[in-house]
């Protein structure tokens, strides 16, 4: 016998399922500062100067951190350099330094803090990536790749040709190979295996995508 439900009958609310993400511990981001004062309360080893051993806490502590990234590393990155800058008297100078007439351990941090970014090789990957950033907002990227696949698009094999001879050209004048591939080749390719229907994570990345990839990547090797 069939009983039919009424309107007024009780209806059971579902479960509402627990929010786990809201009171997870952050334990990637106690770790890293737990590694730093682990190592920090040891004694230094043999022959290495206590502000050097403190140092290298820091250090080791930036490097868990960006294994983890309870930030993203260009903030941990900064963090650490900050936390040197401050510490700089315990960290950055030993004895002989600090009594050293004149000698202002705070100017002396800021300028130690301030020295990468005097590195010309540091503001060609920065401008590299600027231009990267240019090709995804303006869609140039995207028109290179069109006429890139107009020119030569006919075989696989002319794109990875083209790919290729890009890196070589860019080579001499742009030495560094974070810069030349990741921010001027990249951008350009990374639009072509969707122009064939081949996506990443997807069993069709493995068309022309994962090739077109791998052919930057080798060619990069070769041309460093």
């Amino acid at each position: 016998m069939t009983v039919a439900a009424t309107p007024g009958a009780a209806k059971v609310p579902a479960a509402v399922p627990a929010d786990k993400g809201g009171h997870a511990f952050p334990w990637k981001a106690l770790l890293p500062i737990a590694v730093t004062v682990v190592l920090a309360l040891f004694p230094p080893p043999e022959g290495l100067a206590q502000h050097a051993w403190y140092f290298f806490a820091i250090f080791a502590g930036v490097i868990v951190g960006l294994m983890l990234e309870p930030l993203p590393g260009a903030a941990i990155g900064l963090i650490g350099v900050a936390l040197v800058t401050i510490l700089a008297p315990y960290v950055l100078f030993g004895p002989a330094d600090l009594a050293k007439a004149g000698f202002k351990p705070a100017n002396a941090g800021l300028t130690w803090a301030l020295s990468g970014f005097s590195n010309s090789t540091v503001w060609l990957i920065f401008a590299a990536f600027m231009f990267a950033l240019g090709y995804e907002k303006t869609g140039l990227g995207r028109r290179i790749s069109l006429g890139l696949v107009k020119v030569m698009g006919k075989r696989t094999l002319t794109l990875g040709y083209a790919v290729a001879i890009a890196d070589l050209l860019l080579a001499p004048f742009t030495p560094s190979n974070t810069a030349r591939s990741g921010g001027t080749v990249y951008p350009v390719i990374r639009n072509l295996p969707a122009l064939y229907d081949s996506k990443p994570n997807d069993p069709s990345s493995r068309r022309i995508g994962g090739y077109l990839m791998w052919t930057d990547i080798v060619t990069t090797c070769v041309t460093s």
